[in-house]
Order: structure tokens, then sequence, then C-alpha cells
């Protein structure tokens, strides 16, 4: 890895020419959106009288050398103002230039990419990018603004069901998102049990979702990457934001602290019991109690206009109580330090110090019977990245980064000296990955323009670890150990790796069509034990081992993009087919908390997924909104040479997460004096569930059997959502303000299932059916803005 990196280093030094500049004065600084101070990478700067120019990078900056003169310099940016500013040049000088958005509407409501040909221009497909902002007035459970829930309403995002942890893209699994804040792991998404994301919108700057090929800069997941970033702190002024919704307050303060040092602090608190006491007598909901928090910073320190050092935080704290004797409580806390550097006006330097540490525990309270569960995981890396611009048309970036594991799979124990629990400790896995890539990205005429990328990545389980051996020709089991093997601290134990190549063309046909393929490799050497359909509190982290290989995924997928009228409308079919090796599955009746031959109880699987998704949407106008239909399939089947563990007789078999047919409308109307209304429906399949096909007899009691895994389905969900927003501002320009949100969440208090479940009472069988949300819940949220 050393040796390619150093290559292609080499590669682009050569390319840069030092001279022609030495008699010149320098011209620097950032390009910004005048109204947030969000950077705008890609915009342009002409120096009219000379014929000079150049576009930002993806940091917002900018390098111009001219000689010693004056000078009008006209910047513009896809949606905003073009301007023009003259500036005296007698000496280096930074300047900021801040542009307005082109049209600012007040009362529409959007989740659309940034700029209005995007989807058109850009030759990656599957991206979607959330307005911040706007989210803020969409109808959500209980008011609160929620990053996931925003998401889940785009084509191919779904999630296992309301008020379900993590979420699903194209099929894949929740732990094969790579979830970035800041360039940091997220190994957690959720607060209140997955009823919302565990990140504000308040603090976040940035929201991607890249369902399909993206750079090769990025590795470890096998189905999406989701990147957030949090803005800066305010550079002139002192500003505060926040809300207040039925279960949360939340309240932002950013600004300078000196001429070039920026602070953003923000945190969220929740008291969603209160809210739990108005559900109906004799529920769970009504007799749990719930808690959580979750807080942001960010320091930024400019000292110059060619390079920038930031520091971010993140913690948040959540516990839930069910009715009984458990408690369950789990954290994340994560950190972020980045040097940007703009070596020359062409080539840019990033280093960048990440660590990401999530803990889960379980508290139980029982008399006799009080213990302490706990399991864990920790993250550290360290990455360098370079950008390099040939001309504006083509662009090279090569890096490394490497990655240090610690995974705690599960401890117990006892609590006080009455405890009848017996203490257990599991061994933890130590694991360590590396990798290097290239990436370009080249625009080879007007209409081809190519985007490929080529990544290894290496991985190593080291020890101290104790590995078994199981006899051999036999089911492995606690009973069949026949010898183990202990590595000492630091020994390595197990090895993977490999070439991850990332391709993607586009054709363009005309200003407003273009055609576009991708295929991209993914390796992944995590994985999350469960097996529920949704996260829960007690999902442990797993290292890949000797018996646990690394997963890889293929992807293909061809899209056609058509713009109309002025790029007001937009239309989207994209088709695409995933195949996955070495997923993990489970044996029926699995052990998997507190199991020292965990691996005897997994079982290795393919995966398949593939699917049509059609986009509709009209972002101007007094009428606007969306339309995503989906179809896709995401199924399973289960590799092994021992019949009785085959899972439906070694068949593909529905995942857990197939959900064949999934439709989201969404629409946003501005209506007088500053109100807008907005109203989601959703409709998918219901998800996979196994039913009891028949009953036994075992040491004389009826006993139901399962032999057929997902074989079934709960019925199929859907939802109308509806709210009304009142913006207080009486013109584009004013920086105090509020947004009130009136929403109905589940307008029609459908009772969709979450789940289905059998038990015996008696000689008989009975079903129950387990709804989150039987009624429609009404809200009100208040953001301000000064």
């Amino acid at each position: 890895m050393n040796h390619f990196s150093a290559c292609c280093l080499l590669f682009l030094l050569t390319l840069l020419n030092p001279g022609a500049s030495a008699q010149r004065l320098t011209l620097s600084g950032k390009v910004e959106d005048g109204a947030t101070g969000k950077p705008l990478p890609g915009a342009g700067l002409s120096v009219l009288s000379v014929g000079a120019g150049t576009t930002t990078n993806d940091s917002g900056r900018y390098v111009l050398d001219l000689p010693r003169g004056s000078y009008l310099i006209q910047i513009s940016a896809v949606g905003y103002k073009t301007a023009l500013e003259r500036v005296v040049l007698n000496a280096d000088r930074s300047i900021t230039f801040r542009l307005q958005s082109r049209t600012i509407d007040l009362d529409e409501v959007q989740v659309k990419d940034r700029r209005e040909d995007q989807n058109v221009e850009d030759v990656r497909m599957g991206r979607v990018q959330i307005d911040v902002q706007q989210l803020k007035k969409l109808p959500m459970v209980l008011g609160e603004p929620d990053i996931l829930k925003a998401l889940v309403l785009q084509a191919g995002v779904t999630t296992a069901g309301e008020g379900a942890g993590g979420f699903n893209v194209r099929g894949g699994r929740t732990d094969q998102n790579l979830v970035l804040l800041d360039g940091a792991p997220l190994f957690n998404t959720s607060h209140l049990l997955g009823f919302y994301t565990n990140v504000s919108p308040d603090v976040v700057q940035d929201i991607n979702l890249y369902k399909g090929t993206f750079s090769a800069q990025y590795g470890g997941r096998t189905s999406s990457l989701l990147l957030m970033t949090t803005r800066p702190g305010n550079a002139d002024a002192w500003r505060v934001s926040g809300g207040i919704s039925p279960i949360s307050g939340r309240v932002v303060v950013d600004g300078p602290i000196a001429k070039k040092l920026t602070l953003l602090a923000g945190g969220r608190i929740a008291f969603p019991s209160w809210v739990l006491q108005l559900f109906p007598q004799r529920t769970t909901a009504r007799e749990s109690r719930a808690f959580f928090y979750d807080g942001n910073f960010k320091l930024q320190f400019t000292p110059n206009a060619t390079n920038t050092i930031s520091l971010s935080g993140y913690r948040s704290q959540d516990r839930f109580k069910f009715p009984g004797d458990t408690l369950y409580g789990w954290q994340s806390n994560v950190a972020s330090v980045r040097w940007s550097s703009l070596l020359t006006r062409n080539l840019q330097l990033n280093v960048t110090g990440l660590y990401s540490g999530y803990q889960f525990s379980v508290d139980g309270q029982r008399a006799s019977y009080e213990f302490d569960l706990t399991a864990a995981i920790r993250h550290r890396e360290v990455k360098a990245d370079l950008y390099y611009t040939l001309r504006d048309r083509h662009r090279i970036q090569v890096g490394l980064n490497g990655i240090s594991y610690q995974v705690q799979k599960g401890n117990i124990e006892p609590v006080g000296d009455a405890s009848s629990i017996n203490p257990k400790r599991l061994e933890p896995e130590n694991a360590r990955e590396g990798g290097a890539y290239l990436h370009t990205e080249w625009t080879l005429t007007p209409s081809l323009t190519l985007q490929a990328g080529l990544r290894y990545s290496a991985y190593a389980l080291v020890g101290p670890r104790t590995i078994y051996r199981y006899e051999a020709g036999v089911v492995p089991s606690r009973e069949t150990i026949t010898d183990s093997t202990l590595y000492g601290s630091g020994q390595t134990v197990k090895t993977y790796g490999g070439w991850e190549p990332r391709l993607g063309l586009r054709f363009q046909f005309g200003p407003a069509t273009s055609l576009k393929l991708n295929y991209s490799r993914m390796r992944q050497y995590l994985q999350l034990i469960s097996n529920t359909t949704a996260i829960t509190p007690v999902d442990f982290w797993k290292a890949s081992d000797p018996f646990v290989p690394a997963q890889v995924a293929d992807q293909y997928s061809v899209g056609i993009f058509q713009n109309l009228a002025d790029n007001a409308v937009e239309l989207s079919l994209e088709g695409y087919y995933k195949t996955i090796d070495n997923l993990v599955e489970y044996r029926n009746g699995a052990t998997l908390l507190l199991n020292e031959t965990l691996e005897t109880d997994l079982l290795k699987a393919r995966g398949r997924a593939y699917g049509l998704e059609f986009s509709l949407a009209k972002n101007r106008g007094r009428l606007t909104g969306q339309l995503n239909y989906v179809y896709a399939r995401s199924l399973v089947a289960v590799q092994t040479p021992f019949s009785e563990l085959l899972v439906n007789r070694g068949e593909w078999y529905p995942s857990n997460f197939d959900k064949p047919h999934n439709l989201n409308v969404q629409a946003r109307l501005a209506m007088k004096y500053k109100w807008t209304f907005v109203a989601n429906f959703v409709y998918s399949t219901g998800i996979p569930a196994t039913y009891p096909d028949g009953q036994y007899v075992f040491d004389n009691q009826p006993t139901l059997n399962y032999s057929r895994r997902n074989a079934d389905r709960v019925p199929a969900y859907h939802r109308l959502d509806v709210s009304f927003s009142k913006d207080t501002r009486l013109t584009a320009a004013q920086t105090r303000y509020g947004i009130w949100t009136l929403g109905v969440y589940n307008v029609y208090a459908r009772k969709n299932p979450y789940s289905i479940y059998f038990t015996r009472v008696f000689s008989s069988t009975r079903s129950y059916r387990l709804a989150i949300f039987g009624m429609f819940i009404p809200s009100i949220t208040y953001n301000f803005y000064f």
C-alpha cells in the first residue's frame, strides 16, 4: 500500500509546474453561500480583463496568480446570482466572496439535490441530498425534525418498520451502510430504540446519501454511504438557533471566538416519558420510561486563505426502561481533527485523525439477579488525501488510511453480593484495516464523462485470541471442539483483502438528458450480529475471523435522467443488480449473546438484490413535490455442507428487509402569508415473517413448528401525514425569525402491524398483532433563529 501511494503521489507532483508564478501576486480565498456561510465547491471565478480564471475546490477555496493591478472578477455558481467584484492587487491578498441564492422561496419545502441539473450532470447515480433547513417543515412523528425519516421517503431507502433503528438501502442490511459524521463512523444511528436519528439537523451543514457507486476514497461497507458534515461557526457574528417539540428541546450557538477562530456548539435533550403516559392504559409504551441527549461542537481555525484546521466532537446517551426490571442504555462518542491545506492552486492536502466509540449496557434489576451487561466497539483512524486538478475537466484524488478496531462482544458482571449471576467475559477482538486508492473524474467530451477509481484494502485480525478447531465432517458445536490455538498479542490470526474497482460513465444527450452506467465492488470486515429485523440495544459488532470471512459485494446499475421545463421537472429511472458473498445468517434457535463459540451458530450465506426505481419531482411553482415508486427484491441463500443446517432447503428466500413494492408521494403547497402545506403518503409491501406451519408434541406438550423462514408477510404498510408551517420572516434578508409547524402523523389512524406473533393458550394457537402507533399523533414544533 505504501508503494502504491508513493507512486500516485510522485505522478501528481511531476505534473506540477512551479514556474511562471514567481513574479506574480496571489489572490486566494473562499466562495461561500451569502446566507449560510456554506462553502461552494465548483464555483467559477473569471478575471474579465485578462481572460484568466479558475474554479473552487471541494472546500470552496480558490487561488489565482495575477500580475500587480486592478481587476474585475466575475464569480458564479449554479443556483446563485452572478457577482462582479473589483479587486486591487498590489500585494498577496485573501478575499472571501459571498454569493446570494438566485431565488429564495420562503414557503417551498424541498428534499432535492443542491444543483437544479445535478441529476443530469453528475456522473454518479443514486445520490440524495437533503435540504437541512426545509427538513424542519416536514411532518414527522411528534414533530421532531429527523434526518433518517426524510431519507426513507426517497427511492430505494426503506426501514424495517415504524420505530425501527437504522435504514436499508437497495435491499442491504443496516450494518452495510457507512454512516460518517465529519468523517468518523457512527455505529448506531438512532435514539429512542429507532424512533429518531441520533444527530440533530440543527448542527448539520450537508447530508448526502450515495445508494450506488461512490468514490474509491471510501470503503468498509457494502451497501451505501451517508455523509453528514457539521457546519462551521459563523465568522461574522454570534447566532443562536434551536427549537422545541413535544419531546425535546434544541439549541445551537455559533460565532467568532477570535478573528480567525470560530465555534459551533449545540445540544438536544429529550423528555419523552410524559408523552408515553398519554398512551392507552395497560400498554407497554405507557409503562415505559425513556431519556436521551446529544451534543456537538466544532472549532475551526483559518490562519490564512490556504489552510484550515478543524476539531469536532459528538456525544449521545440513551436510557430506555421497559415495564419490569431491565434498563437499557447506549452511548456514542466521536471526535475528528482535520488539517486542510491548499499547497498550490491545483493541489490540496487533507490529513484527518478520527475516533469513534459505541457502547451499550443492560442493567438487570430483578431481585437476586442483578447484573450489568456491556458490549462495545472502538474505531481509531488516520487518513491523508491529495486532490489534484489538472484542469477544470480533469481531477485526480489519491489517499491512504489506516484503522485500528477493538471489539468487545460482551461482558456480564453481577451487581451486589446477593446476585446469583455468574460473571463472564468474552475475549475482545482486535483488528487492523488499511487502504490506498486512486480516483479520477474526467470530462472527456461535453457529452461523455468518466469517473473511475481503484481501491485496495487489507485487513488483519490480531491477537490475543483463541481459535477453536472442530471435528471434520460433523456439525460444529461446543461438543465437537478438538483443539484450540492461542495467538499472542499482536500476532496475526487471519487476513483478508483485495481490489475494489469503481467505474461510472455518463453519456449526455443534449442539456437535459443523460444515460449513466455504474459498477462498484466493495468489501466489509465488520458485521452487526442480530437475528431480529430491527436493531435492538443488545446487538453487537463482530470482526471477521477464520469462520466469518469478509463480505464482498458487486453492484451494477444503469439509469436514464431527463429534466423538463428548464429543470423544473425531474424524471429518472434507475435499475440495479447486486450480489453479496459471505453474508452472516443464523441457525434456527441460535444463541448469540455471550456465546464463546459464536461461530457454531452462524451460517455463511449469499445475497442478491435487484430493482427498478422511478422518480418524478416538480421543483418550482406553488405546488411542488415528488413521487417515488420502487420495485425491489432482496434474497438470501444459506451455504453449508450440512443438510440439517440448511434454511428453506438451501433455496433463495426473502431477506428480513425484502419489500417488493414501495410508493412515496410528497406534495407541497405554498400558501398565502408564508404558510406551507405538506402531505406525505407512504405505502410498502409488508416485511417477511415466519409463521408456524404445524405443531408437534414434545415432552407431552404441544409445540409450534416453524420450518420455512420468511415464507409469509405481515400486512402492507401505509400512512398519511400532513403539516402546516408558518414562516415569520417578512423579507428574505431577515435574520431573526421563527418557523411554526403543526403536524399530524398517521392521519387516518392506521394500525400498521410491526409484527405478528403466535403463542399457545391451553389447547389452541392464538396470533397477536403488534402495532407501534395505532392512532393519529398531532404535534406542534417551533424553530427559532436569531
